[in-house]
Formats: structure tokens, C-alpha cells, sequence
């Protein structure tokens, strides 16, 4: 029994889903990032530049979903090859646009503060 994961990356099958992660990427960014602003503005009355330092910071939790595409994935083969690399490379950019999006933000979210 072998325990762990292994993906073997294609060339080929990374170009050809890079367009349409991207494509993914953009829109799941603008509307998580705003359904998290949007509740910690009206739930919790935060003011915009803290509610959109929240939604940044409630994007790309990658862990879990890498997990749940490797299983549905391997173990049961739930989708392609294709979907798979393009459902990855999203989570990843997710993750990856979290500390770079906070880092931009943070100059307006500090000037609200002072």
C-alpha cells in the first residue's frame, strides 16, 4: 500500500491549462474577495478598508483543496487530466495572491488606522 500523492507534471498539459487558470484565477479573486468584504462590512460594520483587508485574507486556503482534488483525482477519477491541472494551478495562484494582495492593500488599511 502506498501512502502519499505523486503528480508528474506535462509540459503540454500545464500551457494548456494556464489560460483557463487564469481565466479561474481572476474571477474566483474579485468574488471571494468581495462575498468576505461584503459580509464583514454588513455583519460586523467594518469600514471598506478593513473589510477588503478581511476578504484578501479569506482567499486561497489551497491546503485542503489540494487534498480533495488529489483524491477525487486519483482514487476515484473524477474529472480529467486538463481539469485537474487547471483546478491546481487556480489554487495555487489563490494561494499565492494572498500575501502579495494583503502587502499591496496594507498602505490604505494603515492609513484608515491612524
Amino acid at each position: 500500500m502506498q501512502l502519499g500523492t505523486k503528480v508528474l507534471l506535462n509540459p503540454k498539459l500545464v500551457k494548456i491549462a494556464m489560460l483557463y487558470s487564469f481565466i479561474l484565477f481572476i474571477a474566483l479573486f474579485i468574488v471571494q474577495t468581495l462575498s468576505a468584504a461584503l459580509a464583514a462590512k454588513y455583519t460586523a460594520n467594518f469600514t471598506w478598508e478593513e473589510s477588503l483587508m478581511i476578504g484578501f485574507g479569506m482567499l486561497g486556503r489551497a491546503e485542503l483543496a489540494f487534498v480533495v482534488l488529489d483524491i477525487a483525482y486519483v482514487q476515484y477519477q473524477i474529472f480529467s487530466q486538463e481539469v485537474f491541472y487547471t483546478l491546481m494551478l487556480t489554487a495555487l495562484f489563490l494561494n499565492i495572491s494572498v500575501p502579495l494582495a494583503i502587502r499591496l492593500w496594507k498602505p490604505y488599511y494603515l492609513k484608515v488606522q491612524i
